[in-house]
């Protein structure tokens, strides 16, 4: 599993930009593939990792740097606007979300360690709708969960949590996008907005075996999204 953390800002790339970005993630997917090939079960047996690396160090051409660069600078300049119909509604978003609620003990069986604990978070207390499982999947196993919750004045919140400790998984993100900490651990905040009065701000942070996700959608303004989430981040516990 490659993965790299990728800053928001699409909406205002070109079409030219977008496809550099998917032609690149996709050729160093299949590199990473060949790799794997041709080591064979060695490799396979190596841990995950996840990295912060300068975006200079990208192996990528130069107008796909010049691109994350761009968003970047957008997200440290506060609140990205996007066009309407970027942002769902919560109604349609809680319509399209998964309504299966699965218990801690079948969670164990299933991910690579037992999933987080959230009972001493915001979480603990709000309203579950479903959860599905995300990133490697074998069978019913997964290397990541995530969990949806309605919380009163704020939306939708999504906590993802993907152990990157997995065998062959490597995980990156950009020292440059990392804006915030969380329990002095550097973590990256982006917060978009749009023109019909909905906005979405997300977290994304790394402890010792995994990568967290936190993702809060609804009506208003960004900035109390932005400030619980990372209330709940801070008291989330592995």
């Amino acid at each position: 599993m490659l993965a790299i953390v990728l800053p928001v800002g699409s909406t205002y790339a070109s079409p030219e930009q977008v496809d550099a970005v998917g032609q690149w993630l996709s050729e160093r997917t299949m590199r990473a593939a060949g790799k794997d090939d041709g080591q064979g079960a060695a490799r396979s047996l190596q841990e995950g990792v996840y990295r912060l690396i300068p975006l200079a160090e990208l192996d990528a051409p130069e107008p796909v740097k010049q691109h994350f660069r761009e968003q970047i600078q957008r997200n440290r300049s506060g609140v990205v606007r996007v066009s309407k119909g970027a942002i769902p509604s919560q109604r349609a978003l809680i319509m399209a979300l998964p309504k299966v609620w699965r218990s801690d003990a079948i969670l164990r069986q299933r991910l690579p360690n037992p999933p987080s604990n959230l009972q001493r978070t915001l979480l603990g207390a709000a309203e579950p709708i479903g959860m599905e499982p995300t990133g490697a999947l074998q069978g019913l196993k997964s290397s990541g969960l995530s969990r949806f919750y309605r919380v009163n004045d704020i939306g939708i919140v999504e906590f993802n949590e993907e152990n990157f400790r997995v065998p062959g998984a490597v995980i990156e993100a950009f020292v440059e996008a990392q804006n915030t900490e969380i329990n002095g651990t550097l973590a990256q905040i982006e917060m978009t907005a749009d023109g019909q009065g909905r906005s979405r701000a997300t977290l994304v942070w790394a402890g010792e075996d995994k990568v967290y996700t936190l993702t809060a959608t609804g009506d208003g303004d960004v900035q109390p999204k932005a400030a619980v989430l990372q209330q709940i981040a801070a008291a989330v516990t592995d």
